[in-house]
């Protein structure tokens, strides 16, 4: 597939390379599967959403006349033409809010803040952010996008409804007038492009741009309009769903609208967290340990200045394909505490290095040391200053470490401490076999060993005495695969010092070697 596009005209065009960056990325993010689960959190959240909504703008008065021309905004925005059923649904549900009690209350807004915290989790993965800031400042922050967000609506409507009102605006001279249908529309539009900005600068935990949350705003609220406008001329043309799903036509077509608007809202995600990265430099992809070293040099010259380090700043330091892996590596260094946050949101040094080697550094990483391969494709292809005072560093440990494991693994095994430990177990065993024999041997020794004759059946797999509370086995007994024998008898098989030597009768004794398959005397 990559040859068929590298014999493309426009194959090296930054704006084709952006394209299958993003497609690349809305797929390796599981972008449509996120949408599903979000299309299904949105069935389940919708009507306590409204619910709440409509009982923020009953509970104002003032409000009160401008809550059908939001409840149609919304409507027209969640559902296309054909869902007109549906909105009528939703409303009836949210009208009986007026029956909840303050605890049904409460439910609602939990309900409805879960469902922002999931569409929150699903934008930090796209940005690779890991949210550490704790629940409750997402819990603080949605509460107030739950409570102002519909008054700000709210007041936005007075305030055009008073504008239209006033009467010098509605005279018309020379037969034209201002046409409020149309800025209407625009006002409900701009109000569509602020909401999308506004949701991917303010969202993710994570410093996006303005200017890339304004792109992609822009580009999924006009995208969201066309596809809502073709979305309901297809599903009034064509009308055959209906006759399938017959009184429940609208549930699917509703879930339809729902998913691909997911779709839409995630890849403008995709969109601001591509620019982002298109906007960094192109450099030769390096090993994580000097990343993270150019990362800490920077803090460390801008800390020599008496300055902070933002995110930006830091940003710029790593290359396009280096990007991917910022917070991993911004979270190692504050795990680490070699750097702290200020009030601003920057960063500067917490620790002196002066007493910190770079040994101490590097053995709190989970990546092991650049080999001489890396080090020589980078020196060729960089050229930070203090790159050179490690490279050659780098290469001697790496010949050191070459020298002394250039050993045979074959010399490892053969003198190896765990085959030194079987031979001395073997060992063991004999000893304590020429030990039974000779008892055995003993005619004034009781013999322990009489087995009843219907007790003993070479057949049978485990006889056990309730008297004595052993277990026997006979000798022919299977004893490859262990499968014979209970948790108890499995335990007890081991070399009993006073039972002659017999493996008919098993007593448990911690302090005697283990008897194997290999070193069972009466195996045929």
């Amino acid at each position: 597939m990559e040859n068929l596009l590298k014999k493309l005209p426009f194959y090296d065009k930054s704006w084709f390379n952006f394209l299958r960056f993003l497609i690349r990325n809305f797929i390796n993010d599981n972008g449509q599967q996120k949408a599903a689960s979000l299309t299904y959190t949105t069935l389940l959240s919708i009507v306590p959403i409204l619910t709440v909504l409509l009982m923020i703008l009953s509970s104002i008065p003032a409000l009160e006349s401008v809550r059908d021309q939001i409840s149609n905004i919304i409507y027209s925005n969640l559902l296309p033409q054909s869902g007109l059923q549906v909105s009528q649904y939703l409303d009836s549900f949210a009208e009986k809010s007026s029956n909840l009690t303050a605890i049904g209350a409460m439910a609602l807004f939990v309900t409805s803040i879960m469902t922002l915290t999931t569409i929150e989790r699903a934008f930090n993965e796209i940005w690779r952010v890991e949210d550490r800031s704790g629940g409750i400042k997402s819990i603080v922050r949605y509460w107030t996008i739950i409570t102002l967000g519909p008054l700000v609506l709210g007041t936005a409507f007075i305030v055009s409804s008073t504008v239209q009102s006033l009467s010098f605006l509605n005279q018309q001279i020379g037969g034209y007038g201002i046409d409020w249908n149309f800025w209407i529309q625009l006002v409900s539009f701009a109000i569509t492009i602020a909401g999308f900005i506004g949701m991917y600068w303010f969202i993710p935990k994570a410093k996006v741009p303005l200017k890339n949350a304004a792109i992609a705003g822009v580009f999924v609220a006009v995208t969201f309009e066309l596809l809502k406008y073709s979305f309901g001329i297809i599903m009034s043309n064509f009308t055959s769903y209906e006759a399938i799903y017959g009184a429940f036509a609208a549930l699917p077509i509703f879930l339809l609208w729902i998913y691909l608007s997911w779709n839409l809202i995630l890849l403008g995600v995709e969109i601001s967290y591509t620019l982002t990265i298109f906007a960094t430099k192109e450099v030769y992809p390096r090993h994580p340990l000097l990343s993270l070293l150019d990362m800490l040099n920077l803090i460390y010259d801008r800390y020599q200045d008496g300055n902070s380090t933002s995110e930006e700043e830091l940003r710029s330091v790593l290359g396009r394909k280096e990007l991917p892996k910022w917070f991993t590596y911004l979270n190692y260094l504050l795990d680490s505490n070699l750097v702290t946050i200020t009030e601003k949101g920057n960063y500067v040094l917490k620790r002196d290095l002066d007493n910190i080697t770079l040994w101490d550094f590097y053995r709190t990483l989970p990546y092991p040391l650049p080999i001489k391969d890396e080090l020589d494709d980078m020196s060729a292809n960089m050229d930070t200053p203090w790159l050179s005072l490690l490279i050659q560093r780098f290469k001697d440990t790496e010949q050191h470490a070459k020298n002394e494991l250039d050993i045979p693994l074959a010399d490892i095994f053969e003198n190896s401490l765990p085959r030194q430990g079987v031979e001395t177990n073997k060992s063991m065993f004999d000893d304590s076999d020429k030990k039974t024999q000779a008892k055995n041997s003993d005619p004034l020794k009781p013999d322990d060993n009489n087995l009843d004759a219907e007790a003993y059946d070479p057949d049978a797999e485990v006889v056990e005495d309730n008297q004595r509370k052993e277990a026997t086995i006979p000798p022919d007994a299977d004893l490859k695969s262990g499968a014979n024998l209970d948790n108890k008898t499995d335990k007890a098989i081991h070399k009993s010092k006073r039972k002659g030597g017999l493996l008919g009768i098993l007593s448990h004794d911690k302090d005697e070697p283990i008897i194997t398959e290999d070193d069972n005397p009466y195996k045929k």
